[in-house]
């Protein structure tokens, strides 16, 4: 008998393997639904808007009176596409999960489908208000926290990634600027709110420097 029990079976591995990679498939399908949702909820304002208005009142006129949200559901729009970018790339290297893993990832989640409120409590006002702005950008910092504490978990743990994954520099380098780059916006904004919300065009330049100096040399030659 103890014999037998010592035997395992060599299906086991392989099928305790399968069964982690689905929850990790699974993972990934559950928070791009959560990131799909805070998306639509950033467009509801837009819809009620155009359901209040009347017939009198042209398109153009529609868009002048609400500029501020339509730009505030492009500028939140973009920051949560990029997040969820970010957040793609990391989950594309792994191949296993912990439970850390995961309660990090549900706070991240749970950031993210937050931002549509501080979107709404923001642009809906008549004047940029100190307090709203700062709930606005401190939200994203806190989602960009969270994307990089979870890029600094798999990192100091190779198990949950592929052996040709990334790693050091290269995976948390965007991250980095993301938090980088809000927690600049968070503070000009205890200044002046229209300073803060200023500081996110430099995004995409935070993001560009990022990737240039984490490219491979064999990268650089080919660039």
């Amino acid at each position: 008998m103890n014999e037998d029990a010592g035997c395992a079976d060599p299906r086991q591995a392989p099928d305790l393997r399968q069964r982690r990679q689905r929850s990790l498939q699974r993972t990934a399908a559950f928070t791009d639904g959560g990131v799909a949702i805070a998306l639509t909820l950033l467009a509801l304002p837009l819809v009620n808007f155009a359901d209040a208005s009347t017939a009198r009142q042209s398109v153009a006129q529609l868009f002048a009176a609400h500029l501020g949200d339509i730009l505030s559901f492009v500028v939140s729009f973009l920051v949560i596409a990029l997040f969820w970018r970010t957040h793609r790339h990391l989950y594309e290297q792994l191949v296993d999960y912990d439970e850390t893993l995961l309660l990090l990832n549900t706070a991240w989640l749970m950031a993210v489908v937050f931002l549509p409120f501080p979107t709404a409590r923001l642009f809906v006002e008549t004047h940029l208000r100190t307090d709203s702005t700062v709930l606005y950008l401190s939200n994203m910092l806190l989602i960009s926290l969270l994307a990089l504490t979870q890029a600094w978990w798999v990192d100091r743990h190779p198990g949950l990634r592929a052996p040709s994954s990334q790693t050091g520099a290269r995976t948390l380098a965007s991250p980095v600027a993301l938090c980088v780059t809000f927690a600049a916006a968070t503070l000009a904004a205890l200044v002046s709110p229209a300073a803060g919300l200023l500081v996110l065009i430099g995004l995409p330049l935070a993001q560009a420097i990022a990737a240039r100096l984490t490219r491979t040399p064999s990268t650089r030659g080919r660039g």
